[in-house]
């Protein structure tokens, strides 16, 4: 969870400098360089990507933990973790820098290249499509069999609550709350990838798609915030420890 957060505030902060620039450029009339608008497209993909995969890992977690309980203490361990985040930033950053060092076209006018980014060839394009559908199918895969393993026991719980009178159980709550995040996640990757898949030359329109992965970035942990009990738990910890009552039970 916190690695997500990193990089959705990683996704605000080149937000607010790629919006700068942009709003700077047009302001003043000038002409942005090749090098600043690679740049630009580097950061943003970076962010996008960084959150793609790092929901992509807690996703993976919470499937395992929900679908195969019984295996999870002994196969997902905090070193394992870590070494997951640190692999997903590498591979994110990896996938986002080729265009600065020579995988790139020379022009944007170029014959068989994309505008956006400076001029991008279409096998760096091929590339990064392949990698963004990967993490939105494995997520999608993941959220639908926890949502199917955990829809078979709160239909199961629910009868048992019916016959009692007793309220809704917390289950189905959490059921809810990861179709949300999977449909907010679609509709903020999938403009973008189709309208790239599509090989457009209309950057504008390219640029305006990545306003889509902002708001992903920006609603899901407000969604988490407001639907998880344990993460406000959370953070009214980390508030009471810091004026000095750590411990006080929130």
């Amino acid at each position: 969870m916190a690695n997500l957060a990193a990089s959705d505030v990683l996704t605000g902060v080149d937000f607010v400098s790629v919006g700068s620039s942009v709003l700077y450029d047009v302001y003043t009339e000038t002409i942005p360089s090749i090098a600043m608008t690679r740049l630009r497209f580097t950061l943003v993909l970076l962010s996008g990507l960084s959150s793609a995969y790092s929901l992509l890992v807690l996703t993976a977690e919470r499937y395992w933990f929900i679908v195969h309980g019984m295996t999870y203490v002994n196969n997902v361990t905090n070193d394992k973790c870590k070494v997951i985040i640190i692999i997903v930033w590498v591979w994110s950053v990896l996938l986002a820098m080729p265009p600065n060092f020579g995988w790139s076209c020379g022009s944007r006018a170029a014959e068989g290249c994309l505008s956006l980014g400076g001029g991008l060839t279409l096998g760096y394009v091929v590339l990064v499509l392949v990698f963004i559908f990967i993490p939105m199918g494995a997520v999608v895969y993941f959220n639908l069999g926890i949502f199917r393993c955990l829809w078979k026991h709160v239909s199961a719980i629910a009868a048992q609550e019916a016959a009692v009178g007793a309220q809704p159980s917390v289950n189905r709550r959490s059921a809810i709350t990861i179709v949300i995040i999977t449909i907010v996640f679609l509709v903020g990757w999938l403009p973008f990838s189709v309208r790239l898949a599509m090989f457009t030359q209309d950057a504008a329109s390219l640029s305006q798609m990545f306003v889509f992965i902002t708001l992903n970035s920006a609603i899901s942990p407000v969604i988490y915030g407001f639907r998880l009990q344990e993460l406000r738990r959370g953070v009214a910890r980390i508030f009471r420890n810091s004026h000095g009552n750590g411990n006080l039970d929130p």
